[in-house]
């Protein structure tokens, strides 16, 4: 049993990072919009979450609300409030892009974790919140919730895959790319760019607020500290190993480095500390990075993504059309 619940504890973070890098991939990979903040959007969601979904506060607790709503309904919540996040952000700079909306996304995530940290008031501060609400049955034995648990991350990792692919092969997943590859084409084309990237910009932050809130279940616990800028390398660093562009990728990168990262976690040498293990961790992800970027630097999983045709070799060209161009001159 304890192997099944460690199994299932490894598969929700999986599934976890892989929403959170199919977000990413449609922003960065399809939009070319960098944004540094993956973490903010990912706290604000699990605040959001936690806010709405535990009961109204008592004792040494203080925090906002306290609603006492199921959990798939702070999960909706949570990633609305992310949306809304990244809505009132976009506005601004998606106007100017570039290296502003990846510097300002970078600060913003810091400053929104701050503000958790020193504003008590908001979410217990530094202490954060314990034994916050996840989702559960009556007829699952305790422990056995992990692997409910689990199984509900798959599924939402299921439908976001399903989501994120329709979007990115629709006309408008196509205007996104368009964006990407070259703004003043598609500009001249009749594309509001504008619009286009704020859209992508908000549909991904939910996404990005929903893993937040089954981060939130996969700890159960809540605290400013987690939600830093290492959330935000790693799912870039799973984006890069599975594929940049790549919604396959953005999955089969989160679950390449999770799997490497996690299971170093299991492994059972005297001579090595955990603080020596942690170390670790952050340098089998960097070694797996470069080793990326040295032999597949397009990703484990390269993609295939153009809106503009090959040109046509001259060679096939057809006889009447050949004619004509000749007639023309």
């Amino acid at each position: 049993m304890s192997t099944l619940l460690i199994l299932g504890g490894l598969i929700t973070l999986m599934g976890i990072y892989a929403v959170a890098a199919l977000a990413l991939n449609l922003q960065f990979g399809v939009g070319g919009m960098v944004n540094f903040g993956v973490a903010a959007f990912f706290g604000v969601g699990a605040y959001a979450y936690a806010l709405t979904v535990m009961p109204a506060p008592s004792g040494l607790y203080t925090y906002l609300l306290g609603l006492g709503l199921p959990w798939w309904a702070g999960a909706i919540i949570g990633g609305l409030v992310s949306a809304l996040l990244a809505f009132v952000v976009g506005s601004g700079l998606l106007k100017v892009g570039g290296e502003y909306l990846a510097v300002v996304s970078l600060a913003l995530a810091e400053v929104i974790r701050q503000l958790f940290i020193n504003q008590p008031a908001i979410a217990n501060g530094a202490r954060g919140l314990l034994n916050a609400p996840v989702p559960s049955l009556d007829i699952v034995p305790g422990r056995a919730q992990v692997l409910f648990v689990a199984a509900i991350v798959v599924v939402v990792s299921g439908i976001s895959f399903l989501l994120f692919r329709r979007v990115t092969r629709s006309a408008f997943g196509r205007s996104l790319l368009a964006i990407n590859q070259n703004e003043a084409v598609a500009r001249s084309l009749g594309v509001n760019v504008y619009a286009v990237k704020l859209k992508a910009f908000v549909f991904a932050a939910f996404f990005m607020g929903l893993a937040g809130v089954m981060y939130v279940w996969y700890l159960s616990i809540l605290t400013p500290t987690f939600f830093n800028v290492n959330i935000t390398f790693t799912v870039f660093i799973a984006l890069i190993i599975g594929g940049t562009g790549s919604n396959v990728g953005a999955v089969l990168g989160a679950v390449v480095l999770l799997g490497l990262r996690e299971g170093l976690t299991y492994i059972q040498v005297d001579f090595i500390t955990p603080e020596l293990l942690a170390s670790l961790q952050d340098a089998l992800q960097g070694l797996v990075l470069i080793v990326i970027l040295l032999f597949w630097p397009g990703g484990l999983f390269r993609p295939r993504l153009s809106v503009y045709p090959p040109p046509r070799s001259p060679s096939v060209t057809p006889p009447v059309l050949a004619t004509s161009v000749a007639g023309g001159r």
